[in-house]
């Protein structure tokens, strides 16, 4: 069996079919898809300075394939400075990353095992970062328990566990979820749902243009509360909604002609991924707008028959309320120049205090008279050593 890396510099190079039955085979997420990648490319949320994708074939098939940009300043990542209290140039640093902040699921998608793959894949990025000058190059935010962690773990790789996602294997029914919560928590979601209801709001799940203006009006409002630029512009989403069509479901709430708030989801491969969120905070309390999202996140989740739920990073303590467990998510960097080196050195140190990833999780449990999961307690699986140039 032989095998060797390639790289394209869009993905419209490459066969949709081909690269989709890449990522379904390897269990890959909706943000894999060629669909959503060439919704990316056609309008990032930020300077995207270059597309450089890699593909690991063996015997003349497409075996792995692994997304990649050269970005700077993307307006989720530097969130992190207003949201954790913190500034450093690390968040405004130019840097190939595999694939993007603005995604929640990242990493590679491969048919072969992770130490088969890996060798060529981490010789190839480096080759790629170089050419393109980048001061660091990684992959953000991978799954803890990804078998490519370790190996990223030992060629150098520095781990910062920036955030996690939370979701939930979906029982099948929005009823059946709901019965699982705790007696007090049902109570008050069934409450603050049936006074909404009851008080005239309304759910629609039509993608009309108008809609999806105010909608892109609420989610810079939601940014402007953090202090950040918009993360989903309003050409971001229409290319979202052009690219995924059938995939993508959006659901808003109104209150006669007021857009309250609403939710960007997208079904792939029998999981629902709830991505973006706009919330008009003039009345979310008084109608429950959130609540009422996700009794209808629930539902079309039903109806489409998902096996399981995925609802975004951060608010983990709301998150772990309404039944959905945060998966850490590692994000891993290596050095491409020496400034680069300096920056990953300090910066990794700095974000990594910041951000508590896996001591807000377990507050978040333990807020909800839960016991935290075992991977957010005692020392994590991967430590930081000194950063090198790759």
């Amino acid at each position: 069996m032989t095998g060797a890396w390639e790289v394209v510099d869009s993905i419209d190079q490459v066969a949709a079919a081909e690269w989709n039955r890449v990522v379904s085979g390897a269990g890959g997420s909706v943000f894999h898809s060629h669909e959503w990648l060439s919704s990316y490319e056609k309008a990032p949320p930020a300077p995207m300075f270059a597309a450089r994708h890699l593909l690991w074939r063996r015997d003349g098939e497409i075996r792995a394939v692994a997304p990649m940009y050269e970005v700077a300043e993307d307006p989720h990542y530097t969130g992190y400075g207003p949201d954790y209290g913190f500034d450093h140039d690390i968040l405004r640093t130019r840097m190939l990353v595999g694939h993007s902040w603005y995604s929640y699921f990242n990493g590679i998608c491969s048919l072969d095992p992770a130490d088969m793959v890996a060798p060529g894949l981490v010789e190839t990025m480096s080759e790629v970062a170089e050419d393109l000058g980048s001061p660091l190059y990684g992959f953000p935010g991978i799954p803890e328990g990804d078998p490519l962690c370790g190996e990223l773990a030992a060629r150098g790789f520095t781990p910062m566990y920036t955030e996690a996602t939370s979701g939930v294997d979906f029982v099948g029914s929005a009823d059946e979820h709901v019965a699982g919560l705790r007696p007090k928590v049902r109570r008050e979601f069934g409450r603050l749902v049936r006074k909404a209801e009851s008080l005239g709001v309304r759910v629609s799940f039509d993608i009309e243009p108008d809609h999806l203006t105010r909608f892109a009006k609420l989610v810079e409002d939601v940014c402007a509360r953090h202090g950040v630029p918009s993360i989903n512009p309003p050409e971001s989403l229409r290319s979202i909604f052009t690219h995924l069509r059938d995939q993508v479901h959006f659901a808003t709430v109104w209150k006669d002609d007021t857009l309250l708030g609403g939710f960007v989801l997208l079904h792939h491969d029998s999981t629902l991924y709830a991505w973006i969120a706009g919330l008009n905070y003039e009345h979310h309390k008084e109608y429950g707008t959130y609540y009422l999202l996700y009794a209808h996140t629930l539902r079309l989740a039903e109806r489409l028959g998902a096996r399981r739920i995925e609802m975004g990073r951060s608010m983990y303590g709301f998150k772990v309320r309404m039944g959905f467990h945060p998966r850490l998510l590692v994000s891993w960097f290596r050095a491409g120049t020496e400034a680069g080196a300096a920056i990953l050195g300090e910066g990794a140190v700095v974000l990594g205090r910041a951000a508590r990833t896996r001591e807000r999780i377990a507050e978040a449990y333990q807020a909800n008279k839960d016991v935290p999961p075992d991977d957010v307690l005692g020392a994590p699986r991967f430590a930081a050593a000194a950063a090198v140039l790759g």
